[in-house]
């Protein structure tokens, strides 16, 4: 006897699609054009070394260093997978349904109780497979949201680095001045305040993307456990039948 599945499991088995999130690079696309923007002002940059002690566009970089858009995608894959599942269940629930109308006896009763529990046990999985896909966005997503601020926000330090650098200039021409020298001094220290405003609030957003990030973690994980222990406790056939007259 040949069963016909209903639904076609393979077809949700397909490449993941790029995420909207992840249509540019992370923060490597602005860093680059706040680099060129202060490349012919070399001075600037290292007025925010200055400020700083360190570079703060390498330090950006290498807070979202990775590959967080293949995360994303491994994340789509996960709930592809438990779209296969549910399909793969349904078939078993049709195939013993249509097995159960034409087979009578204990082995037959037997059987249907196997696959019943089997197609119940893959079927599951879905809802796991599907919240796994969850976490695993809300990590890019964290992720996403971060780099796009403080992108921004870097790009504000530039233009912050560049007018206290122009001010810092404007106090040592006029220094022959005290009044001239005083004001371009204080200007300048002014904005420096304010650069580090700035980065205060990129080293914020960051420290809010970890926190949402670990959260997500923290959750994947335990889904991960339910899976497994699911996956340790899939229905075995029992004994062989015996059949009596033989």
């Amino acid at each position: 006897m040949s069963f016909a599945d209903t639904v076609e499991p393979v077809g949700h088995l397909k490449a993941p699609s790029t995420p909207d999130e992840f249509s540019k690079g992370i923060v490597g696309d602005t860093v680059s054009t706040v680099s060129d923007f202060l490349s012919p002002s070399e001075w600037a940059l290292a007025t925010i070394q200055f400020v700083f002690g360190f570079n703060p566009l390498e330090e950006a970089i290498a807070w979202f260093t990775g590959d967080w858009e293949s995360y994303v995608k491994c994340g789509e894959m996960w709930a592809n997978t438990g779209a296969f599942t549910k399909d793969i269940a349904a078939n078993l629930r049709s195939g013993n349904r249509e097995l159960d109308a034409t087979w009578n006896g204990n082995a037959a009763d037997a059987a249907y109780v196997y696959f019943d529990e089997l197609a119940k046990k893959i079927g599951s999985l879905e809802g796991d497979l599907k919240e796994l896909q969850g976490a695993y966005k809300e990590v890019g997503l964290a992720v996403a949201r971060a780099a796009d601020l403080i992108k921004g926000l870097l790009e504000q330090l530039a233009d912050e680095a560049i007018i206290a650098e122009v001010e810092l200039s404007a106090g040592t021409l006029l220094a022959e001045t005290g009044v001239g020298a005083v004001m371009g001094y204080a200007a300048a220290a002014l904005e420096i305040a304010e650069m580090i405003k700035t980065w205060g609030r990129a080293t914020e957003a960051y420290s809010a993307a970890q926190n949402a990030v670990d959260t997500a973690t923290a959750a994947a994980g335990l889904v991960v456990g339910r899976i497994s222990v699911a996956l340790q406790s899939f229905p075995e056939p029992g004994q062989s039948y015996d059949n009596p007259a033989v």
